[in-house]
């Protein structure tokens, strides 16, 4: 199942304001220029990486909050005092 963003001029959709888009299930494996975005999810990484998708690693932003996270993510012991000062 797709989504695809619609305009005005399909059928079942009638916009409200001038320009405004709706998203519209779309069943099947249709990929063409008609569609403005298309949410993918790698399931398996396969032998070849994809250039400026799979061969870049991204940091993350945001740290833990838990203690008991962060911890584990410095490999820190129970008498390690994690909190802020």
């Amino acid at each position: 199942m797709a989504t695809e963003v619609a305009a005005d001029g399909h059928s079942c959709y009638r916009p409200r304001r001038t320009g405004e888009r709706k998203r519209k299930s779309v069943c099947g494996c249709i990929v063409d220029a008609n569609l403005s975005v298309l949410n993918l999810v790698i399931v398996k990484k396969g032998e070849k990486d994809i250039p400026g998708l799979t061969d870049t690693t991204v940091p993350r932003r945001l740290g833990p909050k838990r203690a008991s996270r962060i911890r584990k993510l410095f490999n820190l012991s129970k008498e390690d005092d994690v909190r802020q000062k």
